[in-house]
């Protein structure tokens, strides 16, 4: 988002492939990442991590970048290699069949608001205060299709700061996620949960505004982010020195071409020693789509939730070898494999939800795919 250090960063032809579960195998990532910063290597760590925690990282050693706001292109290591790395994707290259093809829902309404319910006996029992409820959509992938000119109309019709293509162990992840899950910088930290949704009227100016305005107004939507920000500052607090976790935004409207997102900011100063791998592993999942308290949320969201996430709820990124990462909540996002695509879309679900509002949030959330893929 021009105005916020957005920056893109495009890569290619991995040296390794790092594989696993981030309760099992993330020392393997701990470990790589620390010997390539300390032999002051180019590239970083790119990929995923599933809600699931199954993990996909690329050892990338270029990599070329785009600030959005200077107009200045960089590069790091070896460039030349990069940009022959492979036929380059055109909107033309291959067939366009995904346009013929339409998602379908796997989850009934009702049995979506059976499941919000089911989550508010749970609140009303006092084993949560919050919980993110889900569900997904499927269709075919025909073979041969390029999925290239679908990311190009999804980044049209949705454009989102932390959007993401990558196609990497016979995956491809689709991406137009509004969310930033963390920024690291040296030893800063930052998160920006969302809660709380509008739908935009693009063609209705006086009702658009009017929905604007409204977001910030309701108590149900405050509270949530409120308790969702509390959350996020105790995740941060795990890692970061005390005293210097502090919220500079709360509340903050901010427009997105299908909706409103009320959204804040919480940033920290990590404890000496702390690496950026391991304030990844003490936040996640993110707070904003499992819930409040996260540990029940997680297990309450494992029994009403019949569709296993996948990659959705996760997070995209990367851990760069110079000191940076950056790494998104991975919604409003397909992923194509074995002759398939799908996403999912959610909402927060507390104590006074509508069950029947809580659904027409999850088709708000997913109008972005939907609207690219038609």
């Amino acid at each position: 988002m021009p105005g916020q250090g957005s920056v893109s960063i495009l890569t290619a032809r991995p040296r390794a492939i790092i594989r696993g579960h981030i309760d099992q195998d993330w020392k393997l990532v701990e470990a790589t990442l620390a010997q390539e910063q300390a032999a002051a290597a180019p590239g970083g760590l790119f990929g995923w991590v599933g809600f699931d925690g199954q993990f996909t990282l690329g050892v990338y050693e270029a990599a070329l970048s785009y600030d959005h706001d200077s107009g200045m292109w960089s590069g790091m290591g070896d460039i030349d290699a990069l940009l022959s790395s492979g036929d380059s994707q055109t909107a033309d290259a291959h067939t366009n069949d995904w346009e013929l093809l339409d998602f379908v829902p796997k989850v009934s309404k009702s049995a979506y608001t059976e499941a919000v319910s089911r989550a508010q006996e749970y609140i009303a029992a006092g084993d949560i205060y919050q919980v993110n409820l889900s569900h997904p959509w499927q269709a075919p992938w025909p073979a041969d299709t390029d999925f290239w000119p679908f990311y190009l109309r999804l980044r049209e019709v949705s454009p989102a700061p932390h959007a993401a293509c990558l196609n990497l162990d016979d995956t491809t992840v689709l991406s137009a996620s509004p969310e930033l899950f963390l920024k690291l910088d040296g030893r800063t930290i930052t998160t920006r949960p969302i809660k709380g949704t509008r739908p935009r009227f693009p063609d209705d100016p006086i009702r658009d505004a009017a929905s604007a305005r409204e977001l910030p107004l309701c108590e149900k939507e405050r509270a949530e982010l409120l308790m969702i920000t509390d959350l996020e500052r105790n995740d941060l607090g795990k890692v970061c020195e005390f005293g210097s976790v502090q919220t500079p935004d709360l509340w903050r409207v901010e427009s997105f071409p299908q909706v409103y997102h009320l959204v804040s900011t919480v940033t920290g100063t990590l404890k000496p020693g702390i690496s950026h791998a391991a304030a990844f592993r003490a936040c996640f999942p993110g707070g904003s789509i499992s819930g409040a308290p996260k540990k029940r949320a997680l297990e309450i969201i494992a029994e009403l939730e019949k569709h296993p996430r996948g990659l959705y709820t996760g997070a995209i990124g990367y851990f760069g070898f110079d000191g940076s990462s950056q790494w998104n909540i991975a919604i409003r996002t397909a992923v194509q494999k074995d002759g398939e695509i799908s996403f999912h879309a959610g909402s927060g679900i507390v104590a006074d939800s509508i069950p029947e509002r809580e659904w027409e949030e999850t088709l708000h959330k997913a109008s972005g795919i939907l609207s690219a893929w038609s």
